[in-house]
């Protein structure tokens, strides 16, 4: 498995938020079950150069260098019931898109779209729609000013 900071900014990355924190055994489970997955993540048989981690306490990246093999339907496809069977054995949901977890720089907390207007313009918000490691790097976290007219 490549490094992340080894990555080039094209690499797709799919960055996944659970509905809530996960707990120190959770996410060391995540890490024991994620590296057999990633070794076995193919694209019509072709191994994928793919990496994967739990970041802080609420998200899981998968990202695949498609200089090998591009990630296709079948294997995106793949990851999907793989991040499935994650939320079933956590009870867990990493596809809740209307929580949005927000920084203020001393905790962490979710909130919804329409309250984010009543959060201070600094206070950062995680963007989990970024698609490539460049994208990840640049925009991971915005401040909510950038998402709402103050």
């Amino acid at each position: 498995m490549i490094p992340f900071d080894q990555l080039p900014d094209d690499a797709r990355l799919w960055s996944y938020q659970s509905d809530r924190k996960l707990t120190a055994t959770e996410k060391a489970w995540i890490e024991e079950v994620l590296p057999p997955f990633l070794a076995e993540w193919a694209a019509h048989g072709a191994k994928l150069n793919a990496y994967g981690a739990v970041l802080g306490d609420y998200h899981l990246i998968l990202v695949v260098n498609e200089d090998q093999a591009n990630a296709s339907g079948c294997s995106i496809d793949s990851s999907v019931r793989f991040i499935k069977h994650l939320e079933k054995e956590l009870g867990i949901s990493f596809f809740n898109r209307l929580k949005m977890l927000v920084d203020n720089g001393r905790e962490e907390f979710f909130t919804s779209y329409a309250e984010l207007d009543k959060l201070d313009a600094d206070v950062q918000v995680y963007n989990n729609m970024v698609m490539s490691v460049g994208e990840w790097k640049k925009s991971w976290k915005v401040p909510v000013s950038s998402l709402v007219n103050h």
